[in-house]
């Protein structure tokens, strides 16, 4: 193809550098192939001949279901952002489209004041779009968009080693070819002293499960970055869970959306569990004096007295996890500051006597438990229960399940006070 000023010369490597908008470990087209054939991540980057810095770049990484798109405007300023997803051979969802526009040469990437726009979709096309005009400093638009199917789905070939054309930009002339020197076309990887500065791309890492198996071991030392040593003080057994039909609801028995249980797609044996609190102690100091402070950490149900061996997501129906983007998790709302356990095939009972009982003051239709801690209300009709649990506040609330090494589910858990960053210390 003739250089004609609109010819993307397309180059990979292992990985890229956001700060420094560089390439990381160069890679022959070759190599590149084989990694995109194992389903390893690397990137192919897009430049024209008498820029700098690339239009476009592309993160490939089949084996966690992802592609990811960054356009560059000529300054290296990030202005628009495309999150595609493998969620069926051969076919990649478009998650999110975002958009940045800079006013003036100076502008940082990012600053606060830049004119910004982001889509979330989910795969009915259904969504929702954030418009700020005067970025965080002004007010925003909210709304929800239904986008066509032909704008949200894409075929695998057109990304990756064997398709090179640069599907982000508007202008049809803007074509691509392989360079036939890709280590030449890069920009060199940092020295080895700017290692400690590297912001690689990676792809979506959700939120990971918070050291649940260690919150349930008494005696074990834990840190947050707001508290500097707690202790898993003990177990408290709260009280046993019926759950007659195997099927598990875990959420707020005041906050409902459309009047629906978020009932977890995982089945258990029909029987009846214990539901256990972990108790953290640690000390807190306030006027110059410290005063012991026993907290609920998180709460469990225990289906096996066998350890869990891994945690994951407990998901719901309509819930795909190769959605999440970074830090995210599904979980069930609340702007009540509760969650509960409860026999999903009894929710409406259950939760319309909770609610009755908290509500209303109608003293029949629940029982306190657990020293009055907690309430249990119960259907006669199904032999259902529902235990309901405080949380550190309101919002989303993540429910984890716990397997055992052969894969059976062992636990279901919500770690329902806030612990940011919590990490083992080792045990008393």
């Amino acid at each position: 193809m003739a250089d004609d000023g609109r010819t993307a010369l397309v180059s990979y490597a292992k990985g890229w550098d956001l700060s420094s908008c560089s390439a990381l470990e160069p890679l022959s087209r070759s190599e590149a192939e084989a990694r995109d054939r194992a389903g390893e991540p690397y990137v192919m980057v897009h430049r024209v001949p008498g820029r700098t810095v690339p239009v476009e770049v592309h993160l490939v990484a089949w084996g966690d279901h992802y592609v990811g798109v960054w356009a560059y405007d000529e300054r290296g300023r990030r202005t628009q952002e495309l999150d595609w997803r493998l969620l069926e051979p051969g076919r990649l969802l478009l998650r999110r489209r975002a958009q940045w526009r800079y006013d003036s040469l100076d502008q940082a990437e990012f600053a606060k004041d830049v004119w910004r726009t982001r889509t979330d979709l989910e795969p009915d096309g259904r969504g929702r779009t954030v418009f700020e005009p005067q970025g965080a400093l002004g007010p925003s638009r909210h709304g929800r968009v239904e986008v066509p199917e032909a704008d949200r789905r894409r075929d695998r070939a057109e990304f990756g080693a064997g398709g090179v054309g640069s599907l982000l930009l508007s202008e049809p002339s803007l074509c691509g070819r392989h360079a036939d020197d890709p280590e030449a076309t890069l920009e060199a990887s940092p020295a080895d002293g700017a290692a400690a500065a590297l912001s690689p791309w990676l792809p979506p890492r959700p939120a990971a499960p918070p050291h649940l198996s260690e919150l349930f071991r008494p005696g074990t030392r834990v840190a947050t970055k707001d508290q500097p040593e707690m202790t898993v003080h003990a177990v408290r057994e709260i009280a046993v869970l019926r759950v007659p039909s195997g099927r598990l609801a875990v959420a707020c028995p005041l906050t409902t959306d459309d009047g629906r249980q978020r009932e977890l797609r995982e089945r258990i044996p029909p029987g009846a569990y214990p539901l256990q609190e972990a108790i953290l102690s640690y000390e807190l100091e306030y006027a110059g004096e410290v005063f012991p402070v026993e907290e609920g950490a998180a709460v469990r149900l225990l289906i096996d007295e066998e350890p869990a061996a891994t945690w994951e997501l407990a998901l719901a129906e309509g819930e795909d996890a190769r959605l999440l983007r970074d830090d995210e998790a599904y979980g069930f709302p609340t702007d009540a500051a509760l969650g509960s356990f409860a026999d999903s095939a009894a929710w409406s009972v259950l939760a319309d006597k909770y609610r009755r009982y908290s509500m209303e003051g109608e003293e029949d239709a629940g029982e306190p438990i657990a020293d009055s801690s907690y309430v249990r209300t119960s259907d006669s009709a199904t032999g259902g229960d529902l235990i309901h649990f405080p949380t550190g506040g309101d919002g989303v609330w993540p429910v984890w399940l716990g397997r055992s090494a052969a894969g059976k589910p062992v636990a279901i858990a919500v770690a329902c006070v806030y612990l940011p960053d919590l990490r083992i210390l080792g045990a008393v």
